[in-house]
């Protein structure tokens, strides 16, 4: 593959060849190697051996013969295949040069995936992060903690998100959503929602008028067959009052240090721009020293060990075991036992919100 600068050729991998070829680099001259890259057209010596400028550490190791193709990206050359003898008998025909353009046609594409993948995935992280809230807001006899934390590579970036903010009255809207869909296109649509709820909110923090109005704005933005889940909440910290409304989202689970147990808020809503004219309701909670509530996206509940999932009885259980430790430490204590549940394996972006009543 050549390197940045284009000057510069490095060789990651060899079959059948000695080791000490692997991740060499070799400078872009007039070789057989050059000749590929800077033609753009394939190269064969069966007599490599008196070649024109043959490349030493390949002469010395006793090649014989060798074929080159470059791998041509969008009109661009970013790398060459190559195979070689070591048997001076092995001659390589037309008909092998054929055959090896073909492979090379096909590395060249998985090349150009790889690397628009890697870049799609680069940007939507920076983009998805940047649209993140840089800090929490303080509350008044309230714990909050969050865990965020996006897929590997096994999956693109999708469109987990979360934010919290302090309204004028003192009260504090808190939301957690998902976006269908992966990438790029996924976080644009995360903008979009966010800042939507985020102005709604500051109009009137009420839930169900929070997302009716939201469905209805979004319903019109996102491309066809996408839609959002999401859980908004409006807390009154003074007095512990929440007032929760859930569009298509996982329930948020309440564990209540009076009984000592971990019970789902259901409030039945379609997922945003599903619906356009749904009308969306709310729930009321009073959260009560000790208490602990927890707001999640499903990348959390359908991790997988081998066919078993992680679930919300397990969320809820330990929800239940870490109680009575503040609410980041339960939100890192629950990722790191999922994380292991699921051998550090993330197939999809996780979002935890924890936030419990103190004194």
């Amino acid at each position: 593959m050549l390197d940045e600068s284009g000057h510069g050729i490095l060789i990651p991998l060899t079959y059948n060849l000695p080791d000490t070829l692997n991740n060499k680099r070799f400078k872009v001259g007039s070789d057989i190697f050059g000749l590929a890259i800077n033609t753009g057209h394939s190269q064969l010596v069966n007599d490599y051996q008196v070649s024109n400028q043959p490349i030493k550490e390949l002469a010395d190791i006793g090649i014989s013969a060798m074929a080159v193709v470059p791998l041509k990206i969008r009109g661009k050359v970013v790398g060459i295949l190559w195979v070689s003898a070591l048997n001076p008998d092995r001659k390589f025909s037309d008909y092998d040069m054929v055959l090896l353009e073909s492979i090379g046609g096909q590395a060249a594409v998985a090349v150009d995936n790889i690397n628009l993948f890697e870049e799609q995935h680069y940007i939507s992280e920076v983009l998805q992060r940047g649209f993140l809230p840089e800090k929490l807001p303080k509350l008044i006899q309230t714990d909050i903690g969050i865990f965020y934390a996006s897929a590997t590579e096994a999956a693109v970036v999708g469109g987990d998100f979360y934010d919290a903010l302090q309204l004028p009255d003192g009260r504090v809207t808190l939301f957690i959503g998902d976006v269908s869909g992966k990438g790029i296109e996924a976080t644009a649509d995360v903008a979009m929602v966010r800042y939507t709820i985020r102005t709604l909110s500051f109009q009137d923090p009420d839930p169900s008028k929070v997302l009716t109005r939201a469905n209805a704005i979004i319903s019109n933005q996102l491309s066809s067959g996408h839609f959002i889940t999401l859980v908004h909440g409006s807390y009154d910290m003074k007095s512990g009052q929440l007032l929760l409304g859930v569009a298509g989202h996982p329930y948020p689970l309440l564990f209540s240090a009076a009984d000592g147990k971990v019970k789902p808020i259901a409030d039945n809503g379609p997922a945003l721009a599903l619906i356009s004219d749904y009308e969306y309701g709310k729930v009321g909670v009073d959260l009560l020293p000790g208490d602990v509530l927890a707001l999640y996206t499903d990348g959390i509940v359908e991790l997988r060990r081998k066919k078993e999932f992680f679930g919300i009885e397990r969320l809820g259980g330990l929800i239940e075991k870490y109680s009575r430790l503040e609410a980041q430490e339960i939100a890192d204590r629950i990722m790191n036992d999922a994380r292991e549940f699921a051998d550090g394996r993330l197939t999809d972006d996780i979002v935890l919100m924890i936030i419990k009543r103190t004194d």
